[in-house]
């Protein structure tokens, strides 16, 4: 991937993205309305307080996460800040005393389509993705990722199968895509998606409450900055398993507000250095976290 063609992005901050997303969200309110049909665009907003945890070769950190996304039919873009809390820094086994970083940022752009191809209940899907996250710098941050398949509705269930492949700095990763759909969640009763990288039951009791209980994968990979204390314009890629208890409740039609009790296992830090070659990698310890979601459809 040619290194820098971001470097005209250099150092942007939280208040620069936020302005950014609604200035997007203001030019396609400003479509007129012929052009879209109900709930075409919509807006969330996250916050997620995980708490601390140890790491096995000492030190510790928690983590507080806000996030604000815009999708209007079958594009959308996303922003996650990640702001850490480090104890007992001349413990850690990385960032030499002191803190190895203090906020991480994450911007993604996707498009997802799908349609039936007349054949029974056979169907496909397709999505692209541009994704930089980084520390201070944006240069050298990108990658693009794409997913395709087919999927397959009988007797009450929609199968989904494909695979995803992502593009970065740090290589290239192949995985799959393998899903199973049962019920509508907006129908009272109990719904569920079964599969790989998310699992979640759901149970409707009323058009305002609903309850969930699920796990999913979640990861991502950070352009560390040019002086880090870990590994200079290098990266870090986080992943964990994410198991969570989650209620929506949906006072208007077109709001819908989430709480959430969620339990990250399975967590691990791994850096690597400025061309992409793994360096070291580090357990991080269990730990709880509260969840808010605020999603309207416009």
């Amino acid at each position: 991937m040619p290194r820098s063609f971001s470097g005209v992005l250099t150092r942007p901050t939280p208040d620069t993205i936020l302005a950014a997303l609604l200035m997007t969200l203001a030019l396609v309110l400003a479509t007129p309305a012929a052009h879209a049909a109900d709930n075409d665009l919509t807006a969330t907003v996250t916050g997620r307080a995980v708490g601390e945890a140890d790491m096995d070769d000492g030190g510790s950190v928690s983590v507080t996460e806000t996030g604000a996304s815009l999708r209007y039919r079958w594009f959308g873009i996303d922003y996650l800040n990640r702001s850490y809390d480090w104890s007992d820094t001349s413990d850690l086994p990385f960032g030499h005393g002191s803190d190895p970083w203090e906020q991480l940022h994450l911007l993604r752009l996707r498009a997802e389509i799908s349609d039936q191809l007349g054949i029974g209940g056979l169907g496909w899907f397709a999505g692209a993705g541009l994704t930089a996250g980084w520390e201070e710098e944006m240069d050298d941050a990108w990658g693009v990722s794409g997913t395709a398949g087919l999927t397959w509705a009988v007797g009450g269930v929609r199968l989904r199968g494909g695979v995803g492949v992502s593009a970065h700095p740090i290589g290239v990763r192949a995985m799959p895509v393998a899903a199973a759909d049962w019920g509508n969640q907006r129908d009272l009763g109990f719904s569920a998606t079964l599969g790989i990288p998310e699992t979640m039951l759901r149970y409707r009791t009323s058009d305002v409450f609903s309850f969930r209980l699920g796990g999913r994968m979640d990861g991502g990979t950070y352009r560390l900055a040019d002086d880090s204390p870990v590994e200079r314009e290098g990266y870090m890629k986080t992943s964990s398993l994410t198991l969570g208890g989650y209620i929506d409740v949906t006072p208007l039609d077109d709001l819908t507000l989430t709480l959430g009790a969620e339990y990250l296992t399975r967590r691990e830090m791994t850096v690597y250095n400025s061309d992409g070659e793994e360096k070291d990698s580090y357990d991080v310890h269990d730990a709880p976290a509260l969840f808010l979601r605020l999603h309207y459809g416009f």
